[in-house]
C-alpha cells in the first residue's frame, strides 16, 4: 500500500422505497469506475442490514483511491456527475450525501 493511498466513506440517504433505485444507479457508476478508473482501487456499494426507524435505508460506499488525483478524476467524470444530477432530477434523496476521507492507522482488512 502506497503512503498516498486513502479511503473515502460516503453515506447516501435515499428516500423511503428509493434505495433499490439508487443502488441500481450506483451499480452503473461502479461498472464505469472498474473499466475506466485504474486509480480507484475499491468502489464497494453496501446498504443497511436493517431499515431506520422511519423505514428508510442508508447506502454506505467504501472507496479507496491511489492518490488525490484519482479521487479528482472520479469526482469529475461524466458518469459520476451524471449520477449526481439524476439523484436530484429524480428526487431520490432525503438528505445530502456525507463524505469522510480516512487513512488507515491500524488493524487489518483481509486475511488473504
Amino acid at each position: 500500500m502506497s503512503s498516498s493511498e486513502f479511503s473515502v466513506v460516503a453515506v447516501l440517504y435515499p428516500k423511503k422505497d428509493k434505495t433499490d433505485e439508487v443502488v441500481g444507479l450506483l451499480q452503473e457508476v461502479a461498472q464505469y469506475v472498474k473499466a475506466n478508473e485504474p486509480g480507484t482501487l475499491k468502489y464497494e456499494i453496501t446498504r443497511s442490514l436493517r431499515p431506520n426507524k422511519d423505514g428508510t435505508e442508508d447506502i454506505v460506499m467504501l472507496e479507496r483511491y491511489k492518490d488525490q488525483q484519482s479521487l479528482k478524476t472520479h469526482g469529475s467524470s461524466e458518469t459520476f456527475t451524471s449520477f449526481q444530477k439524476k439523484l436530484g432530477k429524480l428526487d431520490l434523496m432525503r438528505a445530502p450525501m456525507t463524505l469522510k476521507m480516512v487513512a488507515e492507522k491500524g488493524g487489518f482488512s483481509s486475511r488473504l
